[in-house]
């Protein structure tokens, strides 16, 4: 019986796709956020950090941080589209609840540029 691969050909393989999934990991792993900027009326109103887990109110909007991640978890809005974004990690993420005039930033550096992403 004939061998359709020889061992140089397992090998390369395996190098091939040892390869792949070591840049998949390093490109997921490049983002740094570790802050986050609440505004109101395009105010500073708070600076989060997003690697201490915290649930808190600015006025009828609850945010809650956990894990490096940030969300409208309530707000008092007719449509709720700002709750329905859910968690935001990503450097230069934002969203915001337009009734209430509260935006979220999430603010560093990312070590990908954005044409990648």
């Amino acid at each position: 019986m004939k061998h359709i691969l020889s061992r140089a050909d397992a090998f390369l393989f395996a190098l091939i796709v040892a390869i792949a999934v070591a840049g998949i990991v390093l490109m997921s792993s490049g983002h740094t956020a570790q802050t986050a900027q609440i505004r109101k009326d395009g105010q500073i109103v708070r600076q989060i950090d997003l690697s201490t887990g915290q649930s808190f109110w600015v006025e009828t909007v609850h945010f809650e941080v956990k894990d490096g991640a940030v969300r409208f978890a309530q707000s008092d809005c007719p449509g709720q589209e700002c709750v329905h974004v859910g968690w935001m990690k990503r450097p230069g993420s934002s969203m915001a609840c337009l009734p209430n005039r509260i935006s979220l930033t999430v603010l560093g550096q990312s070590e990908v540029d954005a044409v990648a992403e």
